[in-house]
């Protein structure tokens, strides 16, 4: 009756989304002066929120291509104004880095305390059980 959406589709559709409102938020940071104040904690908070917000909406994406996609945009919004003329600015770099961090720092001991408890997969997640 109604068209079905192939799952990896759908999974690639709301990265993009994801990506491309990630990228509306904080492109206004390369921008710095015109638009917002040249602080550090600016970063720190709006790549904290876009990369808390990623994994509440990604939720089938791996915990490791969050954080990369994380730091590219970082990266990028970093050297997005050498483009113009500007130079690089470190503290609006590490500040980013460190929202990046905060944000996954969580996840992360989250599942080091699974492995300390002992809940390990056996099989992975990708591979069936008869394949073994």
């Amino acid at each position: 009756m109604f068209p079905t959406i192939p799952f990896r589709m759908m999974r690639l559709a709301s990265a993009l989304v994801v990506l491309t409102g990630a990228l509306v938020l904080v492109a206004p940071l390369s921008l710095r002066s015109a638009v917002l104040s040249d602080k550090p904690a600016v970063d720190l908070l709006t790549f904290y929120g876009v990369t808390a917000g990623a994994y509440g909406l990604l939720p089938f994406v791996r915990r490791g291509d969050i954080v990369m996609v994380a730091m590219w945009v970082v990266l990028g919004v970093g050297v997005a104004p050498c483009f113009v003329g500007q130079e690089l600015s470190p503290p609006h770099m590490f500040a980013g880095m460190a929202g990046v961090l905060l944000a996954a720092g969580p996840i992360y001991i989250a599942r080091f305390r699974q492995i300390a408890q002992g809940d390990i997969r056996f099989h992975r997640r990708r591979e069936t059980e008869a394949g073994v």
